[in-house]
């Protein structure tokens, strides 16, 4: 080696870097003096790399990069005092291709991101376009159906089916705001959801007083299987668990043609313990034979903003499967869609129910009592002989009314009257109806003559009485139910009924109201419904003229008030918390309830802030307003519920 080079030979050599040295020629051009293993490697498999190196150090570049074949280089070059040129070279071909992967992936990550946000932005631009037509369409019927009834004032059934298609259009414009609501709820994470006690019974039979109007417009076949049932008293969130099934049910009605079946069944799963609790995970199935839905749309039918596009002129917010699906998702419980084009579809929804213990007091009173069950439906009439069975109640189960006829003949014949006659409205030969008061002829009016039906029961208790029918019971059949009410006409029955008869119906009048709204048509509203109750009602139309009107009224002058929240002057938090500071006893007992448009879990929060006792959201119902007002007001019984603030509670 050159002088020099080999005293270095021996470092250089260990490095893992490739290193050469080159030497200039009388011809300008460079020669290799040393090139350490690493260097002679590259060099020896990539012919042509050192003169590339070499003409870029004739050219003074101190930094150079390039290919050589299908190789890429970097050289790092370094002048000494002797001439002679120290060179690191890198081979940069896996360097270059992973940071060229990176980039790839990186532009690929911002591509899928970007067609997500272009997606969703074209989403919530459909969406926005759809809610302009679904808004403005019963906003049309509203507008519309005012200026007919306007015009035909003097035609009473014009008038009257006007308000009643601008009723319905009402409740869908409704419909669609709460579906928008209930989605910015979820999304901003401000959904939470309840655990009250409740029989499953009252769950069932309000949700079918919902939903079995729907299919029986448009003669839907409704088949219900609850047998599966075994402890019917839960503890749960009603409101969001029959919000979950009347969007599936309502659906399936919608998208099952005229004349065709709709199933509901219920079974109860295994129990899971959790603590010193007992739960079960109630199972929910929705079945139809409707018009199904395709692959494409059943892959994303629970994102928000999709709608089924192969569907023509069926509204909807594309809002309510995804509001569904969160909803049993808040509730810890599964949601599950099975469906093919043509073939109808299959929900299955499981929500975990903590079981309560069943009330069985007064039930012995049952034991061994005969009762005559009429009803050509048998799977009804077998339902109801195993609930029987299972009361310790002794039967004779007859499919026709004149069977039925026959047997309470010879039974009275011999003096062995049955304890009561329960027959389904639909019997074959003679209906229900007609039977009972055959029946009723025949016994006299000691025996209690039981009506059952699938369908809304909309008989007067005049006209049962006239009819000869002591009470109705609505199909399905639960145990609970049935017991209440066959336990009423026992002697132990009869008697608590006689105490509970007694007592005066729920009466507002003599109660003053104070009315705070802002504005004029909700005022108007709200003083006709507080008036219909038999309550008195002052308003006022701003918080700073309630604060005014209350403190300057004598103690004990108002009952209850109402307050709005978004008014001027002073809104409904400012004016509870001046009212509440008042130094006057009655400001701290008087129940002040929010009537407000503010309907969001936040909202109802403020309210017990401010010291408010309740929350009433808007649209105002009749229903809403005597649940608050029986709350808070003393009855004519002389009971009267704790004032204490708990807002939490949205009526």
């Amino acid at each position: 080696m050159c002088n020099g080079i080999s005293e270095m030979s021996g470092y250089y050599g260990m490095l893992p870097t490739a290193l050469a040295v080159l030497s200039r020629a009388e011809d300008g051009s460079y020669n290799t003096d040393y090139a350490n293993p690493a260097a002679e490697k590259i060099l020896s498999s990539n012919a042509g790399l050192i003169g590339a190196i070499s003409g870029a150090v004739s050219d003074g570049v101190k930094e150079w990069r390039g290919e050589v074949g299908s190789r890429s280089f970097a050289a790092k070059t370094s002048s000494r005092p002797d001439g002679r040129v120290i060179v690191i070279i890198r081979d940069i071909t896996d360097d270059l291709k992973n940071q060229q992967d990176r980039i790839d992936a990186s532009m690929a990550a911002l591509r899928s991101a970007l067609d997500a946000a272009n997606a969703a932005n074209q989403a919530k631009t459909d969406f926005l376009s759809n809610m302009s037509h679904d808004i403005r369409t019963p906003l049309n019927a509203i507008i519309g159906m005012t200026t007919i009834a306007q015009a035909h004032l003097d035609e009473r059934e014009r008038l009257e089916d006007c308000l009643e298609k601008i009723s319905l259009s009402s409740k869908h414009l409704l419909a669609i705001i709460n579906d928008i609501l209930d989605m910015s709820r979820i999304e901003s994470g401000k959904m939470s959801v309840s655990n009250e006690p409740f029989a499953l019974a009252d769950f069932i039979h309000s949700l079918m007083a919902v939903f079995r109007p729907q299919a029986d417009a448009k003669r839907q076949k409704v088949e219900l299987d609850f047998s599966g049932i075994h402890h019917e008293h839960v503890s749960g969130d009603w409101m969001r668990m029959q919000q979950v099934l009347v969007n599936i049910l309502s659906n399936a009605v919608k998208f099952t043609p005229e004349g065709g079946k709709i199933s509901l069944t219920i079974r109860e799963g295994a129990r899971v313990g959790k603590a010193d609790r007992n739960y079960a995970y109630y199972e929910f199935v929705v079945q139809d034979n409707g018009i199904g839905m395709n692959k494409d749309f059943l892959d994303k039918i629970f994102l928000p903003f999709e709608r089924d596009k192969g569907v023509n002129q069926i509204q909807g917010t594309g809002l309510g499967m995804a509001i569904t699906h969160n909803l049993v998702k808040i509730m810890n419980g599964e949601i599950s869609v099975e469906s093919e084009a043509g073939r109808g579809t299959k929900f299955t929804v499981s929500i975990p129910l903590e079981q309560l213990e069943d009330d069985e007091s007064g039930l012995s009173a049952l034991r061994g009592l005969k009762v005559l069950a009429a009803d050509s439906d048998t799977a009804s009439l077998h339902n109801l002989k195993e609930i029987l069975s299972d009361l310790g109640m002794e039967y004779d189960a007859v499919e026709s009314g004149w069977e039925a006829q026959d047997l309470a003949a010879r039974a009275h014949v011999e003096g062995k009257d049955y304890f009561a006659v329960m027959l389904g409205w639909h019997l074959s030969v003679v209906d229900g109806v007609q039977t009972c008061g055959e029946l009723r002829a025949m016994l006299g009016s000691e025996i209690p003559i039981i009506l059952m039906s699938a369908f809304e029961w909309t008989m007067s208790s005049d006209e049962m009485r006239k009819r000869g029918i002591s009470a109705f019971v609505p199909k399905p059949l639960f145990r609970s139910r049935l017991a209440e009410t066959l336990y009423a006409y026992t002697d132990s029955g009869r008697a608590k009924g006689a105490k509970a008869g007694s007592e005066k119906e729920e009466s507002f009048e003599g109660y003053n109201i104070l009315l705070v709204e802002d504005n004029e048509i909700n005022r108007e509203i709200g003083v006709e419904l507080i008036s219909m109750l038999g309550a008195t009602v002052e308003c006022a139309e701003d918080g700073k003229e309630a604060l005014d009107i209350f403190s300057g009224s004598p103690k004990g002058r108002f009952d209850l008030i109402f307050m709005d929240i978004q008014m001027p002057v002073m809104n409904g938090y400012e004016a509870t918390r001046a009212i509440r500071a008042l130094p006057r006893e009655d400001s701290k007992q008087i129940p002040i309830v929010a009537m407000s448009a503010n309907a969001f879990v936040e909202d109802i929060r403020a309210c017990r802030s401010a010291g408010m006792n309740a929350h009433v959201p808007k649209p105002v119902s009749l229903a809403s307003l005597v649940e608050v007002m029986k709350r808070f007001l003393k009855t004519e019984d002389g009971s009267a519920e704790d004032n204490a603030a708990d807002p939490e509670v949205s009526v």
